[in-house]
Order: C-alpha cells, then structure tokens, then sequence
C-alpha cells in the first residue's frame, strides 16, 4: 500500500511542481518535490526504501519532464541511500533534521545533476551554478519540510506509509 500511495504522491508532486509551483517561484526557482518526498521517506524508512523510492520518483521526474532518461533517478537514489542510511542515527521526533537533510540533500542532489551536465557538454561553471540555482533551491525545499514532515512522520509511524512486518 505505501508504494502506491508514494507513486501516486510523486505523480501529484510532479503535477503541482509543472503548474503552481511554476507560478510560485523564489529567486527564479522552484522546489524539487520528488527529492523532498525521497529524503523524508529515507530518513524515515532506511536506505534500502530510499533507494527504492529515489529510482521511482527519479524515473518518473525524467519520464514526465522528458530530460535525459536517468539522470533524476540516479542523483535521487544516491541521496535516498544516504539519507537513509541515517535512519537509525538521527532523532526523528526534532524538526530541524529534515530542514537540514533537505537542505543538503538539495546540494548533493544539484551538485551530481551538474556534474552529469558538465559530462554531456554543459559550459556553467560550479560556483556560478550554486549561486543562482542550488543555494535557492536548498532553501526553498528546506522551508517547506514544516509543512510536509509531521504528516509524514505520523503516517511513517501509524498510517499507510508505515511499514509492518509481514
């Protein structure tokens, strides 16, 4: 159940992310719905879900944006193994995790997209790129994880995003 339920929000992230959020831009950027999704659900649920979760919505985000086929699903199953491999290590409960997960999950995430860029001819350099594309974007993600993370962490907890064995 919680895979269709995460394929279906991917699909509406992807969907609110093309139209309002395209409307709703801070400093010419719009968030990355799907990584935030990825890097909640790993911190919540462990590497292995990350993974699984960052191909899925990566796949999708290249799939529905018509980009180069893999480059999202790579960079967000990167970051969902590293956010999920904190599962275990971080205090759940406090608020200022996932603002700074996001945050640096946001960094990570643009930082490899770039480097693929640079390998396919991309001229933009690093520093030029953090400036008016990664900063703002780490920072508008990270302001949204108070509106999204206590849903999710009670629906990872006690809802249909929790995992039950058997």
């Amino acid at each position: 159940m919680r895979y269709f339920v995460m394929t279906c929000l991917f699909l509406i992230s992807l969907i609110l992310q093309s139209t309002l959020f395209s409307h709703l831009t801070v400093a010419g950027v719009k968030p990355d719905l799907v990584l935030i999704l990825v890097v909640l659900y790993a911190l919540l649920h462990g590497p292995k879900e990350g993974v699984l979760m960052g191909l899925a919505g990566g796949l999708l985000q290249d799939l529905l944006f018509g980009q180069n086929i893999g480059m999202n699903a790579l960079t967000k199953i990167i970051v969902g193994y590293i956010f999920g491999v904190l599962d275990r290590k971080i205090y759940k409960e406090n608020l200022l995790i996932p603002i700074a997960a996001l945050f640096l999950g946001t960094f990570i995430n643009e930082t490899i997209l770039h480097l693929l860029r640079l390998a396919g001819g991309t001229s933009v350099t690093y520093f030029s790129h953090v400036r008016t594309v990664i900063f703002s974007t780490a920072v508008y993600n990270s302001c949204l994880a108070p509106f999204i993370y206590g849903r999710f962490y009670k629906s990872s907890q006690k809802g249909v995003l929790r995992i039950t064995d058997g």
